[in-house]
């Protein structure tokens, strides 16, 4: 619960706007006004306004600010006022608008409106995210800061503004990564707008086929408003084994899309592949009040619009440790328990470790196997870690790379895998694309290639970091713009949609990281798949073969093979969609090598796969 809920007596607020629901992206006006309450504003004192569809960074100056009483005056500012010679912390303060009260107080009855969209800024644009916004003030009424958080107290029943989706403007179709010849599966087709919200307005006919063989089933339908711009195709079949891709078709709106990429056996295999977002929010973090949509859903409707509108297999919620209270820890366990559907979807009780002072060291995100843990919320990193291991089940903790991690903590009883790529771009090395967006300022020593040049043995997962609880469709960034990355997804390699063959899969690092493209990534050593160790006699032909698949959702660009954090071998992609390669390794540089994949696509899309590592054993003799 986030605790800036609890003021009372602070005023209230409304608009006057043209229309309360608004096309995304499209110009609009409107005016809120905040009415002083019983209590006043005293002066130096300041309110928050969260405006939707502008950074204040770019607008505040502009944007006209009238008050009611001819005795007060308003200083507005883009920046969080100071208090005390202080500044309060607040989670993306750009975008928010503040007022601080000079002049005279206001009392009970005053106002202050602020106008969006008039003649002095006429392109006032709506948000690119399809969301009801709730239009938000909060009050720091005698300006001493003092509520929780972040010093402003929320005033109640914030007016709302529909923001609804575009018209069609792309579809998107996606299927199981594994599949079997003659085995029924679920295809999941979306309308998107140019926004790459789902078009729920959308009510034309697709239709899909296949490339290779006739899949059957109901492969046509008909959208209508009850669609909302989504329908599950039930009970495809695929006959033939192999790599296949559905092809989906509306004529009449000329809208064409490929899925991604499945691979058909004739028997169902040990290892099925897996897709899912590792770290998300919900209501409870304070970010997803700050960030996008402030009316982000609970941690159960989470869950649900990854099950059911992104067709992922398996997600977390992942709230701030910070804004955990205890309520608000049962709530998120019961979510995952209610949400975990065995062979249908997988969820773990799982939170985001950022209290102070465990992030000098770096965000970890924590995952439990049961539902009976508890959460950490003080101390250090040692401290935390120290405390779960005196819990009752597994745990594990996936270090979170847009923050700086301290590699020098790392403990492989806990940590397994790294999130390597998120919105914030990719914390690989300092070389990789895309880099990290600026005000993240990494150093070399925080990026997961310093882990392995230390000898850390690490695997590979990416996810979003959403705020706006929509994992897996993470497109929108800020509340007028898309940034220039998606989030990410996870890839796992597990015998079972199961708690414990996704818990499997990232222990045994049998796992990738995408920039969300559902690419089909096989590596393997002389046998050994990725997240391997493996031992070579000293003496022996030490012959390393390196197999590669990739399945591409787009012609791919490249692929380079990374030993020891430098290229040792790449192929172009030549616009195919599939590739199989190998290479033969013969040089041994250190006692223990390491090997991993990395795919480009033409698109812009990438895959890396987890390592592999081969140590030489030393010569007794």
């Amino acid at each position: 619960m986030r605790s800036d809920q609890e003021g009372s007596d602070n005023g209230r607020v409304r608009i006057n706007a043209a229309c309360r629901e608004v096309i995304v992206g499209r110009p609009y006006q409107f005016t809120v006004t905040y009415e002083a309450g019983p209590r006043g504003v005293q002066r130096g004192a300041c309110l928050r306004f969260k405006l939707p569809g502008f950074r204040v960074d770019q607008f505040w100056g502009q944007v006209p600010v009238y008050c009611s009483s001819p005795a007060a005056t308003l200083r507005c500012s883009n920046a969080v006022p100071a208090v005390n010679g202080k500044h309060g912390f607040e989670f993306f303060a750009l975008d928010y608008l503040f007022v601080t009260i000079d002049g005279d107080a206001l009392r009970e009855g005053d106002s202050v409106a602020v106008v969006c969209g008039d003649t002095i800024v006429p392109q006032m644009i709506a948000p690119k995210l399809a969301c009801r916004w709730a239009v938000e003030v909060a009050t720091d009424l005698d300006g001493s800061r003092s509520a929780p958080g972040s010093g402003f107290y929320l005033v109640p029943e914030a007016p709302v503004i529909s923001f609804v989706s575009d018209i069609a403007t792309n579809i998107e179709v996606t299927i199981p990564s594994s599949t079997v010849a003659g085995q029924p599966f679920d295809a999941v087709a979306r309308a998107r707008d140019q926004y790459m919200n789902t078009a729920t307005g959308y009510t034309g006919t697709i239709e899909l086929t296949t490339e290779r063989g006739q899949a059957s089933g109901a492969l046509r339908h008909s959208f209508d408003p009850g669609d909302s711009g989504l329908h599950v195709f039930r009970n495809v079949v695929l006959p033939t084994s192999g790599i296949n891709r559905l092809h989906a078709t509306d004529v009449p709106y000329g809208l064409y899309a490929r899925s991604n990429p499945s691979k058909t056996t004739t028997s169902g295999s040990a290892g099925r592949l897996y897709w899912g977002d590792t770290h998300t929010h919900s209501s409870i973090s304070a970010d997803s009040a700050a960030v996008g949509s402030p009316t982000p859903p609970h941690p159960a409707k989470v869950y649900d619009y990854a099950r059911n509108v992104s067709n992922l297999d398996f997600c977390m919620v992942t709230d701030h440790s910070e804004d955990l209270t205890a309520e608000d820890w049962a709530e998120t366990q019961q979510a995952a328990r209610s949400a975990y559907d065995p062979g249908g979807f997988v969820a773990f009780s799982a939170f985001e470790a950022t209290h102070q002072p465990l992030r000098r060291d770096g965000d970890k995100n924590v995952y439990f196997l049961t539902d009976d843990e508890q959460y950490v919320s003080e101390g250090s990193t040692t401290e935390m870690y120290e405390r779960l291991r005196l819990g009752k089940g597994q745990v594990m903790v996936i270090p979170h790379q847009h923050a700086r991690t301290n590699w020098g903590l790392h403990d492989p009883e806990l940590e397994r895998v790294a999130e390597v790529y998120a919105h914030w771009g990719c914390g690989l090395s300092p070389e990789s694309e895309p880099p990290m967006i600026p005000g993240t300022r990494l150093l070399p020593e925080h990026y997961v290639s310093h882990a392995l040049e230390q000898g850390i043995r690490i695997g590979f997962i990416a996810s979003a970091d959403h705020s706006g609880g929509r994992p897996g469709d993470d497109f929108w960034w800020g509340p007028n713009k898309l940034i220039g990355y998606t989030g990410g997804l996870a890839a796992v390699y597990a015998p079972s949609l199961t708690r414990e063959g996704i818990w499997n899969g990232l222990w045994r690092r049998r796992c990738y990281a995408t920039t969300r493209a559902r690419i089909l990534l096989e590596f393997a050593i002389s046998g050994h798949v990725m997240g391997a160790e493996y031992d070579v006699a000293a003496g022996l032909a030490d012959e390393r073969q390196l197999t590669i698949g990739v399945n591409g959702t787009a012609p791919i660009a490249e692929i380079e093979v990374i030993k020891n954090g430098r290229r040792l071998v790449s192929w172009p992609g030549g616009g195919a969609l599939d590739l199989a390669l190998s290479h033969i390794d013969q040089d041994r540089e250190q006692q223990t090598d390491y090997y991993y994949v990395h795919v480009r696509q033409e698109d812009g899309e990438q895959a890396w796969s987890s390592p592999i590592w081969v140590t030489v054993l030393p010569d007794v003799r």
